[in-house]
């Protein structure tokens, strides 16, 4: 009963937390999407939670297995970070009043459906359209519905907070003036549950906001200094993450060996030992491909993939991505950098196609609004072109009316 009645209010506040915060900030159309994202997250999460059951997902609600079995006898007995962090949150819905694995699917499910709201919006903003079409398809912002997207970031676990968390932060970072608190609170959240992605997103941050010519200096060193105060505690925790006693590149090299061969287990394994770095990279951001398919799930992957591929192609033939990215704003450049840092760090030590899918999911999005932006920068610029073209051409046309006459 508890679970019912907790479920029905958690919908329902929801559901108006999410109408009046889109409806400030978008037309009625972004309204009925944003409760379609919601609702399509939603009932995929029930699918995750279902697929998922008795793995990652049950050790977390539940603070532990019949293998790893956490005694806390308080809430703050269980905060720390990494999977510490998780069965904090967890703690007072699980242990305190005691719902079921499927309200805390759906609780997941219902928060982290913000990071789609988020992004929505934030890309709503960025490329200031409605829709974006390529090759006679909207693109934006059907995109945001891709299955992989909301699959695994859904469930009960570290994916659902580290996907929620980085979306709360780059929507905040379009406008450090106005939501300088999220950004803070976001960096500190992330931190908590993964503390090597808090370290690559504010790297990316502090190069891009520090240079920025159009940020006032108050701003820079304000986020400068809380920058470094996080360098210094993400470091030692980065360290410990990976355990090693520095960072320097054989350190790096032996923990992409030591993961890589931690990996190389099941169907989904792949040998990249002998791979060029950059088909690396490739593997990571677009494999696995229909040669690669062992099961329904990765056949669901491939075609994904395959519309990451096609639509990379397409636009990077049609637009130069450098030439690209330096008219991008710093939101965009944030974003790309943080997906690039990532996708470089994380290629070298993936060998399994079900953990580079996961880790992919927390930034591969950012690729896309990337890609979605130069394009719609391309089209403006072409279109602006062929109309300075025929006004040009009209006025000649005029010029030479009056010369006969």
């Amino acid at each position: 009963m508890a679970d019912i009645f907790f479920g029905v209010i958690l919908y329902l506040i929801n559901l108006i937390l999410i109408s009046e915060f889109v409806r400030q900030r978008t037309n009625s159309k972004g309204l009925n999407f944003s409760f379609l994202l919601v609702h399509y997250h939603l009932l995929i999460g029930f699918y995750y939670g279902w697929f998922a059951k008795g793995t990652d997902t049950s050790f977390y609600w539940n603070l532990g297995d019949k293998f790893r079995h956490f005694n806390f006898e308080s809430w703050w007995d269980a905060y720390g970070t990494h999977n510490y962090f998780v069965f904090f949150i967890n703690y007072p819905f699980s242990r305190t009043l005691g719902l079921d694995f499927w309200t805390g699917t759906f609780l997941y499910a219902s928060v982290s459906a913000w990071a789609f709201i988020l992004l929505f919006l934030a890309g709503q903003d960025l490329l200031k359209t409605n829709k974006v079409s390529l090759q006679g398809f909207n693109i934006w912002p059907y995109i945001l519905l891709l299955p992989s997207l909301h699959f695994w970031s859904s469930g009960i676990g570290k994916d659902s907070l580290v996907f929620l968390f980085m979306a709360m932060f780059f929507y905040g970072i379009r406008d450090l003036r106005k939501y300088v608190f999220l950004v803070f609170l976001s960096a500190v959240l992330l931190y908590h549950v993964r503390p090597h992605m808090a370290f690559i997103v504010l790297l990316s941050s502090s190069v891009m906001l520090i240079i920025d010519s159009k940020l006032h200096l108050s701003y820079k060193l304000v986020f400068f200094a809380i920058a470094m105060v996080g360098f210094v505690l993400i470091y030692d925790e980065v360290l410990k993450f990976l355990k090693i006693d520095e960072l320097n590149a054989e350190n790096i090299e032996s923990v992409f060996n030591t993961s890589s061969g931690n990996l190389s287990y099941g169907k989904s394994f792949v040998d990249m030992s002998g791979y060029p770095y950059p088909l690396k990279v490739f593997t990571f951001l677009y494999r696995p491909l229909f040669f690669d398919a062992h099961n329904f799930t990765s056949f669901l992957n491939s075609i994904e993939n395959l519309i990451y591929l096609l639509l990379t192609i397409i636009i990077f033939t049609k637009v130069n991505p450098i030439k690209g990215y330096q008219k991008a704003p710093n939101a965009i450049k944030i974003m790309f950098l943080t997906f690039l840092l990532s996708s470089i760090a994380f290629a070298g030590a993936m060998s399994n196609f079900g953990i580079i899918v996961r880790m992919k999911n927390m930034t591969f999005v950012y690729f896309l609004i990337f890609l979605i932006y130069i394009y719609q920068v391309h089209l403006l610029e072409r279109r602006q072109y062929i109309i300075r073209k025929i006004t040009e051409a009209q006025k000649r046309k005029v010029t030479m009316g009056r010369k006969a006459g």
